[in-house]
């Protein structure tokens, strides 16, 4: 379709995005700005209803999923292990008692836990094959109408392979931080079984440490005592031998060494004890014949000196002369008295005189027989040195012999010693761990945990709340402010058509409840001030006496697009313009509605030649004039027939504003052609519903038809909810306002 465009009816508006307001001065999109905080907030509030029900619908599906799980009860119980593995056998060696935990010891006891020969162990004890929770194969099939399968009595390792392993991912171990408790835990959709198993686990573990320690001993009992009587036999043979050479070269010995060197040794110590005897005797000797020589007459001489019979001579000597002093004092020598204690004097110092005599005596022969003994024992040496002599010469040979046998019999006594060691460990072993805790019977399941299903299902539904909110602001995005307007789509913004339903009075009734009559009867509304708004936009974006022809269009259906036309055109009425509305959508006669059916309508006008002063309805209430769309047929390309163009040519000299309500442009060939004859053309874009895609499709269409562009309009407006979004035009301060509307409507 080919959009035409003639000059007479649009003649001083060039095609341009021009503010009208503003002659000269280019229209610039303002530029995109981040989103702010309120604004997402805003997004929330008005994607809630989304966002609930997702929300609500994903939080039900998880914790019903949580819910209609089959309950699953989890036994635990704690072995302790001894990393260092005391042996009973051996006492002797040291105990490590509060040493630091053996961490690789530790560790290397939970992964033999967590083994698969161990489940496999535990899987043959409590026969697990035969269970449905393990092995699914023995469940009943097609929801129990199969019965199941009979038990298994010979299981093949392959089937116990499979079982362990299913075991396993209902078996969890864990060790207490780094103590030496392990934590051994089974969950199972019975409580009985999962305690069962549990303790099986632990039980079975202990048992193959013992096992394991029991099958090591014997093994080395085996290898000890195949090679024990050999050891034995050989050391016998070497002693044998070493006797044999013994009893052949007179090698007799005792306490390890032979007869002479024994006769030898002994000799040696009695020549060093005769030795030290004669010198002391020798020494005594010339000691007590040094002090006789210096005059001393023996008196002082030592062994005089201990003797008990000089002791009690002198002892005597010293009394008598005593005696004898007292009495030279009163008496003469001549005195009897003085005589006789004078002869006894003499003779007590010469029984003195032959005692120490005799001593000296003594002291002689000591030292005559020590020496004597000494140079026997002397001789005595020399003799039995030349056999020993002869002895060594023997004892080359035995060296060797000695070596082998002492090597022979050690070997057969370390031997011997461990195989009793080991003969005491097979009787004495335990294993490296014991129960802790056995596992108790739980009362309550562990799974499902409807806390953490409730937590998760929340997450979720939070989570998908909030992508769907996301999907469906971005996925197809929609138009709410005046930045969007002026940045998608290029054109002025013209105003903001609030939704009669966010504004309208709770208890409003009757016939002033419909948009077009509150308008009226209530001028002063918020609903009729953005209507003067857009009045006043049409006014200062009016150049000259031309641009009285206007064409509001939308880019799809149900836009308030007729609704819009006529409260418009009231309003200009109302203002004492001269204002006539043409319903130029022929197929919806959206317009015609608003006033009721009529006869005589725009197609008899231009087609049968109708006076125009007959098919224009008055509104009484406006004082504005209606061109409606009357009659019942289409006919085809109406807006194309040059009559049309005279009527709204006539229209124009006749009235201030000829507004046409012209059908959506994407949908109806008429639209472009209106917008192509028309002075302005007014958008309508419905605020958060229109497509962006389809609003910018039509604005591209208008340009190609060489349309003047106005402005474009966000109708349907809920203000409460634009609000929200605190883009700052100016239904985001409706609540301002509000009071004051309402006041003085």
């Amino acid at each position: 379709m080919v959009c035409e465009r003639r000059l007479p009816m649009n003649s001083l508006i060039t095609l341009s995005h021009e503010l009208p307001a503003h002659p000269g001065q280019a229209f610039r999109p303002i530029e995109p700005e981040r989103m702010h905080l309120r604004q997402l907030f805003g997004i929330l509030l008005q994607r809630a209803r989304l966002g609930l029900g997702v929300a609500a619908a994903v939080f039900l599906v998880v914790l019903a999923a949580f819910a209609l799980k089959t309950p699953t009860y989890s036994a635990t119980g704690s072995v302790v292990i001894d990393p260092k593995g005391v042996n009973m056998a051996r006492p002797e060696q040291p105990q490590t008692y509060g040493a630091p935990p053996d961490t690789s010891a530790v560790d290397t006891q939970v992964e033999i836990l967590r083994s698969e020969a161990l489940a496999e162990r535990v899987v043959r004890r409590l026969k697990l094959y035969n269970d449905p929770e393990f092995n699914a194969s023995q469940a009943p099939g097609l929801f129990g109408l199969i019965p199941a399968k009979p038990p298994i009595a010979n299981p093949s390792p392959r089937l116990v392979s499979r079982v362990a392993n299913s075991l396993l991912g209902h078996v969890w171990i864990r060790r207490a931080g780094l103590t030496y408790v392990v934590y051994v835990g089974v969950s199972s959709t019975s409580p009985q079984k999962s305690a069962a198993i549990t303790n099986a686990y632990m039980d079975e573990y202990l048992k193959k440490q013992l096992d394991d320690k029991i099958a090591l001993v014997s093994k080395a009992n085996g290898e000890l005592g195949a090679s024990l009587e050999k050891m034995r036999q050989d050391a016998e043979v070497a002693v044998a031998r070493v006797q044999e050479y013994k009893n052949a070269h007179g090698l007799l010995s005792s306490e390890g060494a032979t007869m002479a060197e024994q006769e030898v040794s002994t000799l040696n110590t009695q020549i060093a004890q005769a030795k030290a005897d004669a010198a002391e005797k020798q020494a005594r000797l010339a000691a007590a014949q040094a002090q006789l020589r210096n005059g001393s007459g023996g008196a002082d001489v030592g062994a005089a000196l201990g003797s008990d019979t000089i002791k009690e001579l002198r002892k005597q000597e010293a009394e008598l002369s005593v005696k004898l002093a007292q009495l030279k004092t009163d008496f003469t020598d001549q005195y009897p008295e003085v005589k006789r204690t004078s002869a006894q004097l003499h003779d007590v110092r010469a029984e003195i005189q032959q005692e120490i005599n005799r001593i000296m005596s003594n002291l002689r022969a000591e030292a005559q027989a020590a020496a004597g003994r000494e140079s026997s024992l002397l001789a005595s040496r020399g003799v039995a040195a030349g056999g020993i002599a002869s002895n060594n010469q023997a004892s080359i040979g035995l060296v060797g012999l000695q070596q082998k046998a002492d090597a022979a019999k050690a070997i057969y006594e370390a031997y011997l010693n461990r195989a009793k060691q080991v003969a005491a460990e097979g009787s004495l072993q335990q294993a490296d761990a014991s129960v802790n805790s056995p596992a108790a019977v739980p009362t309550s399941p562990s799974s499902p945990n409807m806390r953490l299903g409730a937590a998760i299902a929340l997450l979720a539904a939070l989570i998908s709340a909030g992508a769907a909110v996301i999907m469906a602001e971005f996925w197809d995005k929609h138009l709410r402010s005046r930045i969007d307007v002026e940045r998608e789509l290029g054109v002025p913004f013209a105003g903001v058509l609030p939704d009669f339903r966010s504004v309208k009075p709770k208890n409003l009734r009757g016939p002033d409840a419909a948009p077009q009559e509150y308008l009226v009867s209530h001028p002063f509304s918020g609903f009729a001030e953005a209507f003067r708004n857009l009045r006043a936009f049409l006014m200062v974006s009016a150049r000259g006496d031309d641009a009285k022809l206007i064409a509001v269009t939308s880019a799809v259906p149900r836009e308030g697009k007729s609704l819009t036309s006529f409260c418009l055109a009231r309003t200009l009425a109302l203002g004492g313009a001269r204002v006539c509305l043409v319903d130029c959508d022929l197929r919806q006669r959206g317009v015609t509605k608003l006033i009721g059916p009529r006869e005589v309508g725009l197609v008899e006008v231009v087609q049968d030649k109708v006076p125009l002063s007959e098919a224009l309805v008055h509104d009484d209430k406006s004082n504005c004039f209606v061109l409606p769309a009357a009659g019942k047929s289409i006919p085809y390309d109406l807006f194309s027939n040059p009559d049309t163009d005279d009527v709204l040519r006539e229209l124009s000299n006749q009235f201030d504003y000829v507004i046409l309500d012209a059908p959506p442009i994407l949908g109806v060939a008429d639209a472009r052609i209106l917008a192509g004859k028309a002075d302005r053309v007014l958008y309508l874009v419905q605020w958060n519903k229109t497509p962006l895609r389809a609003a910018q499709s039509a604005v591209d269409i208008l340009h190609e038809c060489g349309a003047n562009v106005a402005g474009a309009l966000l109708t349907k407006v809920n203000v409460k909810g634009q609000a929200r979004y605190g883009y700052g035009d100016s239904s985001d301060y409706y609540g301002y306002f509000k009071n004051y509307y309402i006041a003085a409507a």
